[in-house]
This record gives C-alpha cells, structure tokens and sequence, in this order.
C-alpha cells in the first residue's frame, strides 16, 4: 500500500470515528433535530461519498460492503498470490471490519446511520413528502438473508462476487458502467417510498450489522415511569425498530441510528439513547 493511499484509508477511519463519535454524543443528549440530521446527511455524502470516492481506487475503496467482501475473500483464501501490497490491503479491512462491528455493538448501527455514504444518500432521498411503505423485519430479512448467503457461497465455493456486477458504491468513485447506474438509479427511485431500500434488503454488511446490534450496548431504552403511551416515536421512526423497542420484543428491526423518535418524544425523560 503506498503513502498516498495509506494516508487517504488512515484519515477516512478517522473521521468515521470522530462522526460516530459526535452522534453518539447528539443522541446521548437528545439533539439531533431534522435540520441537523440533514446537516450530517449532506455532509456525508460530500466528504465520505465524493471527496473519499475521488481519492479511492478500484483496489482500495473503504467502505462498509467493500471491507466484508475483502475480508471474506481474505479468510477464504480467494487471493492468496496477491503479492504483500495486496494482502495488507486485506488486513486493513480486517481491521476496518473488527472495528465497524464494534461500534455498531457499542452504538447501534451508527456505521450503517452515520458514515456510510451510499445509506446517508438514500436517507436524504427518503425526506422528500410522498408515501411510504415500513416493510416488515420477516421480508427484510428474508430478502437480504438469501443475498448474504449468496455472496458468501459463491465467493466460496467459485470466487463469484455478484456485488460486483451492480456495485452502487462505484459510482461514488465516478466509475460508471451500465448494470450500476441502472441499479443506483432503481435504489434511489425506492428510497423515495422505502426508508433505505439497499441496506434494508441488499446489503451484506447491513445484515451482519443487523445481527450485531442485537447486542448493542447504547439504543433508544424507553423510561415507562415517564412515559404517556402517545407512541409518536413509533410514528416518527423509518423502520419498525421503534416499534419493536416499545413492545420490548427480544429481536428488533433495523434501527440506523437516525434519532426520529428521540426528537419525536414530547417528554424529556421518557425515551434516551443510553445503556441498559
């Protein structure tokens, strides 16, 4: 890995730190507002989208789905005369992945809510008023259980990788070819009517992510004692996780960190991003 690029990967993990970070902190303290989740969806998709996506290359281009397919190629030995430059690459997103899964135990899918620039641009397209449709965890998880599997198998078993046939974070390195821009384009047209239709029903590393959160440590914890049943944060929430968070179900749908329902509270007390 040369200078340059090892320069561009260390900074890029930086900032995603420091961006979890301070959301961690927003939500902790019930601040993040729509104007100012906007603000850090804008931002986003600016710096971790355009900025990093001109600097990235084809053999390097950190992001959350890269990572897990080159870890996974890593473990199963589908590169194993790469050369050294090669095989660092892969330790460092080996890396980046131990980390990505932490803090998405730590803070529940802040990764996914907060840094990964093709989920913070299908969030902003979600904001524009026309109807929408809350899938459920069961079709969800159907749908994007049966493309995980397909992924690991076939890079298994044939070193076949259909991510890359439609790989939409391409086109944040402006590489376009016809089957991405055709699949980007369709993904952003749902994300008009599906709270992040690629990360709800596509993506790898929303799966693992999701199974991760499960046992994470900092997520909405409703305060019953203060609480008055309006259930706006169910109402506020994109995807049925509020919901799953009220009913205390053991298993809850993705919840990507967005803080609808901790703004939607009327009470102060009554809903907080915390620790059991």
């Amino acid at each position: 890995m040369n200078g340059t690029i090892a320069v561009t990967v260390v900074l890029k993990l930086v900032l995603w730190l420091l961006v979890i970070a301070v959301a961690t902190v927003l939500l902790r303290r019930r601040a993040v507002t729509k104007k100012l989740r906007t603000a850090f969806l804008i931002g986003g998709i600016l710096v971790f989208g355009i900025l990093f996506g001109l600097l990235a290359t084809a053999q390097f281009d950190p992001n959350p789905v890269d990572i897990l397919r080159n870890v996974t190629r890593l473990i199963t030995g589908q590169q194993p005369q790469a050369g050294q430059v090669q095989q660092s690459r892969m330790v460092m997103a080996a890396v980046f992945l131990v980390v990505l899964l932490g803090i998405s135990v730590l803070s529940n899918k802040a990764v996914c809510g907060w840094i990964c620039h093709f989920g913070l641009l299908q969030d902003l397209v979600h904001k524009v008023p026309v109807p929408k449709w809350k899938p459920s965890l069961k079709v969800t998880n159907t749908v994007r259980g049966i493309a995980f599997v397909g992924l690991i198998v076939g890079l298994v078993t044939a070193g076949l990788d259909w991510i890359g046939v439609i790989d939409p974070f391409r086109m944040f390195r402006f590489d376009f070819f016809l089957a991405g821009g055709i699949f980007f384009a369709v993904i952003l047209v749902a994300s008009l009517f599906i709270y992040r239709p690629w990360c709800q029903f596509v993506c790898p590393f929303g799966f693992l992510s999701w199974v991760a959160e499960q046992f994470s440590l900092m997520r909405p914890r409703v305060h019953w004692d203060q609480c008055k049943k309006c259930r706006q944060c169910v109402k506020a929430c994109p995807t049925g996780a509020m919901a799953d968070f009220y009913a205390e179900k053991k298993i809850h749908a993705d919840c990507f960190a967005c803080g609808a329902c901790l703004d939607a509270c009327p009470q102060p007390d009554a809903l907080k991003w915390r620790k059991k």
